[in-house]
């Protein structure tokens, strides 16, 4: 059998991952909720995402167990969880619990049943914020990850119910997350180089992060600077929830999770962006976004003016990361009215995915070296 590769970011917000290559992205919110071994159901979802009912049984996992609903379904139940600014990935169960049920569904929709259990094996590349990492913490996620034993139960979860999924690990690596952005932003998806002019600079990363944000500065030799790297444990999160609280006090309209949130914030359509639905009527939620998402904003600012005058050889800075989508419009008002900093934006879908992607990249350059034949990396 075998061995399959994943590159999982396990996001604040949501969990971005590639399998085998990079066209097969999952995309799951980060919400769980814990719940019975049945539930309430008047027709099973159309797509397995939308409904992912599991039970996990996990020696990593504090409790051992669990029965969760994950994602989509997550959101709908009032009790729900998400990550909060406490919350570290390396020690708290969530991410775990996101990463065994993102790759037991690749293993549930790709590998063939024997006996009446799927065994996966995985080749896994994921990551920590910057601020773990330097506290040690990859060594600990890895053996983890790595040496238990993880198994994935699917319950009232569409096409895949009754399914057992078995996870074991050969290679697991544990990588930096704002670090790995520049790996994506120098190199094309067959691993051929682009934007060369990054690689003979010092750049600085700032991945504005659910609950926390990193500011890795590379310099032109590719090190990571640890003395000047810095981050700060502010995010959209709280933002968004002021956003929810605000919003259901002013008009009695609760979003049930953050991404239905964001979903509004960044609409296309104009007509739909930063506006709800109130007793059949249109009504705008600008206002609130504005005055909350402002306040962020200028705390990031602050991050990347304080780490800029450490490092004034610093020559251009990207924002990275969700919450980089959602106060562009903020940061470069308030860049306009002070420093005028070379601040770099990327489109929203590369931002989203750009950390999943060169976690990509890293494994199939590891196994290559290791001699482990991955699959070649395709556009």
């Amino acid at each position: 059998m075998s061995t399959r590769m994943a590159a999982v970011d396990i996001g604040n917000d949501a969990l971005k991952a590639y399998t085998e290559s990079l066209q097969e992205e999952i995309y799951i919110p980060n919400v769980i909720a814990e719940i019975g071994d049945s539930r309430e159901i008047v027709e099973l979802e159309k797509h397995p995402l939308d409904g992912v009912h599991v039970k996990i049984v996990s020696s990593a996992l504090k409790r051992g167990e669990g029965v969760f609903a994950v994602g989509k379904l997550a959101a709908g139940y009032s009790h729900n969880d998400e990550l909060t600014s406490e919350s570290e990935k390396s020690e708290s169960d969530q991410p775990l619990i996101m990463l065994l049920t993102v790759l037991a569904y690749d293993a549930a929709v790709n590998i063939p049943e024997k006996n009446g259990v799927i065994e996966a094996t995985y080749h896994l590349s994921t990551g920590l914020p910057l601020s773990e990492a330097k506290r040690g913490k990859r060594k600990e996620f890895k053996e983890k990850i790595k040496n238990n034993r993880h198994e994935v139960h699917f319950k009232n979860t569409p096409e895949l119910s009754g399914k057992i999924v078995r996870l074991k690990f050969e290679e697991v690596l544990v990588n930096i997350e704002g670090h790995v952005a520049l790996i994506d932003l120098t190199t094309n998806d067959d691993g051929s180089v682009r934007n060369e002019e990054l690689t003979k600079m010092t750049v600085l990363i700032n991945d504005i992060g659910g609950l926390s944000t990193d500011a890795a500065i590379i310099h032109s030799d590719g090190t990571v600077d640890n003395i000047y790297s810095d981050g700060i444990k502010e995010g959209v999160s709280p933002y968004l929830d002021e956003i929810i609280d605000r919003v259901y006090r002013d008009f009695g309209y609760k979003f049930q999770s953050r991404q239905q949130l964001v979903d509004v914030i960044t609409a296309d359509n104009s007509e739909a962006q930063n506006h709800i639905w109130v007793k059949g009527k249109r009504t705008s939620i600008q206002p609130i976004v504005d005055e909350v998402l402002v306040k962020l904003a200028r705390e990031e600012y602050k991050l990347v003016k304080s780490v800029w005058n450490k490092v004034p050889s610093i020559r251009v800075a990207y924002q990275i990361g969700g919450g980089s989508l959602l106060l562009k419009p903020y940061l470069e008002t308030i860049n306009q009215q002070e420093e005028g900093y070379p601040l770099r934006f990327v489109s929203s879908k590369e931002s989203i995915w750009m950390i999943a992607r060169a976690y990509f990249k890293l494994l199939t350059i590891y196994l290559k070296y290791k001699g482990l034949q991955p699959h070649e990396v395709t556009n």
